[in-house]
């Protein structure tokens, strides 16, 4: 039997490694380790995003307490993504919707959920900054 928790911090640390080699960062992203102790932090941030990480057995769609956990975890003018994968399912990424178009109004309820290379996009297209910010 896994260990739920220790799979978790798994997910998290390969998902810090995709975001590293995707963008070169050169002050890398880490797990942020006071989640286990404090509650309402994100697993990792990147510039102003508040990002989740959700591995999970069976399934395709994520459990709608996850966003919860994600929306209750970015703090004043963070962005909220959760990263979730299913065995045998591609890794995706729940957004809001105005990260996509940023004319829409700033609802969080109104969300998308885009495949991993759609996400890694979104943030070399409309979110350089964030990127940037990670390139010291």
């Amino acid at each position: 039997m896994t260990n739920s928790r220790n799979k978790g911090a798994a997910f998290e640390r390969e998902i810090a490694n995709l975001l590293n080699e995707e963008f070169s960062l050169s002050i890398p992203l880490k797990r942020i380790l006071e989640q286990t102790r404090e509650k309402f932090l994100p697993d990792l941030i990147l510039g102003r995003w508040h990002i989740e990480c959700k591995r999970y057995g069976q399934g395709n769609e994520p459990i709608e307490k996850w966003w919860s956990q994600v929306i209750k975890s970015t703090k004043k003018d963070g962005i909220p993504a959760l990263i979730y994968k299913f065995n045998n399912r591609p890794i995706k990424v729940k957004v809001p919707l105005y990260t996509i178009n940023p004319q829409l109004e700033i609802i969080n309820e109104n969300t998308c959920d885009l495949l991993w290379k759609d996400f890694i996009y979104l943030l070399k297209t409309l979110y350089r900054e964030d990127i940037d910010a990670h390139r010291k």
